[in-house]
């Protein structure tokens, strides 16, 4: 138990130090070469961070298995939305830009509403509660075309953002580039002890395997969203913090389930369904926040609390089902 313990504190100190380091490399490139914070949020960090469920979600697929895997795809982001998102509004009100939420939030809604119909129905081939290697593609493409998108835009979305007004420091690019892939590596790392330590911990007081798939692992595999959002919503950076997010979920319903299918169907557990459409109701509750309070496109403190006490309760729920 001690050693379980030691591994889960040392693995979640190099998890912040590297998310740190994440933040600010990542900045200090969009501000060199004149790239918008919010498309390195989704791109660089956000599929970055996303690398602990797709490590997961492929190796337990290629042994055959699913639930594990898609638990912790649909538990790790309704984790991103209601309790990362909810805490760092908490620490700082969200502003966001207008097309941030018309667009990209959007497409995070798409993107949950697509993989949940090929998880269900044979929309490509295959059969019904299975992702294909047709569908697979299917949402690779998507994927692909997303990032385009968000490439062809990057002009535009960088004349919205305000300059270094949060005294932001910036380096060399090599030196920033070095600090992307070392801070990548310490969350990474820092997440896989993390969760090793906390599945040996719920398997010790008696947890169901489901149960670790949604929160345990979900939750283990998003400490990397949940520590560079926070940290970049308490330095002022919005672009990242949100970014982060959208782009870490999107990455992980295209992107995780869509290589993941074209090397091998999926079978999807039927018991899932009802997590699937929690994360859905939580990606289509985050884009409805925007257009209620007193600032529009705002995603404040009081709502970010509720947003806490929703997941709290969601666990709290699927607790005394399993």
């Amino acid at each position: 138990m001690f050693e379980t313990l030691t591994l889960f504190v040392i693995g979640f100190f190099i998890l912040i130090k590297g998310a740190d380091f994440l933040i600010d490399g990542a900045t200090s490139v969009a501000r060199r070469l004149n790239i918008s914070n919010w498309i390195i949020g989704v791109t660089i960090v956000g599929i970055g961070t996303s690398i602990p469920e797709f490590s997961i979600t492929f190796f337990d697929a290629l042994k055959g298995n699913a639930g594990i895997g898609l638990g912790t795809v649909i538990g790790s982001n309704t984790f991103n939305i209601l309790f990362i998102l909810g805490l760092a509004a908490m620490i700082l009100p969200l502003s966001v830009k207008p097309t941030w939420v018309k667009k990209d939030l959007m497409i995070n809604v798409y993107a949950v509403l697509v993989s949940a119909l090929v998880a269900v129905f044979p929309i490509a081939g295959g059969d019904f509660f299975e992702i294909s290697k047709n569908e697979g593609w299917l949402l690779l493409i998507l994927l692909v075309v997303w990032i385009f998108y968000l490439i062809a835009r990057n002009g535009s979305v960088r004349q919205e953002e305000p300059g270094n007004e949060f005294g932001l420091k910036i380096t060399a690019v090599p030196l920033s580039a070095l600090m992307i892939i070392g801070g990548l590596v310490g969350v990474i790392l820092g997440a896989e002890w993390v969760v090793r330590g906390g599945e040996i911990l719920a398997k010790t007081f008696g947890t169901s395997e489901a149960l670790i798939g949604l929160t345990v692992v979900g939750v283990g595999t998003s400490l990397p969203e949940l520590v560079v959002s926070v940290e970049a919503a308490r330095k002022g950076n919005v672009g990242i913090s949100l970014g982060n997010i959208v782009g870490s979920n999107i990455f992980d319903f295209l992107g995780i389930l869509g290589v993941t299918a074209i090397v091998r169907n999926i079978p999807f557990p039927r018991e899932l369904v009802g997590d699937f459409m929690v994360t859905l109701g939580a990606a289509v509750l985050l884009l409805l926040a925007m257009f209620v309070g007193r600032k529009r496109y705002t995603l404040a403190r009081w709502q970010g609390l509720v947003f806490v006490l929703l997941y709290i309760l969601y666990i709290i729920t699927i607790g005394k089902i399993s």
